[in-house]
């Protein structure tokens, strides 16, 4: 027995040797991707806005640049420093758009369909006065995009926000700053591209 005892666990060595068990490998598990909602009717007509990332806005807040061509039939009764801001810019007007991009789900209970639809679309905008004093005008107003489009109105993608603006109500305290530090119109410094893009630099 004292000579057998070694002999079995050489051979059961051996065996292991040629025959290893491995530790069982654990079954791999893919987590699939869930995609995104469809985009509705009325986001994809903002999805086709000129600079749009991949043609498709992501859920959250974002904004553009709204440019109405030049049309000298517009100039009646419009002061002469607004005529040549028009004739500097090559166009007759410019806003800031804000455009708010939610997840939205109707249907019955047991037919629910959500989509990524267009929720708040609002405008800012600047105007002056008889002494060529800048204020504010129709802060956070309703934007219409389909009259917009009738009009040949550009819109520019500018980037989306969420940093810092969670919502169009928070744009209106830095459009109204930008005002208190701009009063002086000025047809190529300070008109109302001017406006939208210092406006837009400080969003985040």
């Amino acid at each position: 027995m004292q000579i057998i005892k070694p002999l079995f666990a050489f051979f059961c060595a051996q065996l292991a040797l040629a025959s290893p068990l491995g530790a069982p490998e654990e079954p791999s598990v893919e987590i699939a991707a869930r995609d995104p909602p469809a985009p509705s009717a009325e986001l994809k007509k903002w999805n086709a806005q000129s600079g749009v990332p991949g043609g498709a806005l992501a859920e959250g807040l974002h904004i553009f640049k709204a440019g109405w061509p030049r049309d000298v039939t517009k100039d009646i009764d419009s002061p002469d420093i607004v005529k040549e801001a028009r004739n500097f810019l090559n166009a007759n007007h410019y806003v800031l758009i804000s455009v708010e991009v939610k997840q939205k789900t109707t249907g019955p209970p047991k037919k629910r369909v959500t989509t990524l639809d267009v929720g708040d679309v609002k405008f800012f905008d600047v105007s002056i006065d008889a002494n060529n004093k800048v204020h504010n005008y129709k802060e956070g107003a309703t934007y219409g995009i389909d009259r917009a489009i009738q009009d040949g109105v550009h819109h520019t993608y500018i980037k989306k926000l969420g940093s810092r603006v969670k919502s169009f109500t928070q744009i209106t305290p830095v459009a109204q700053q930008f005002v208190r530090d701009h009063p002086d119109y000025n047809a190529q410094t300070n008109n109302c591209m001017t406006f939208v893009d210092d406006v837009a630099n400080e969003l985040r």
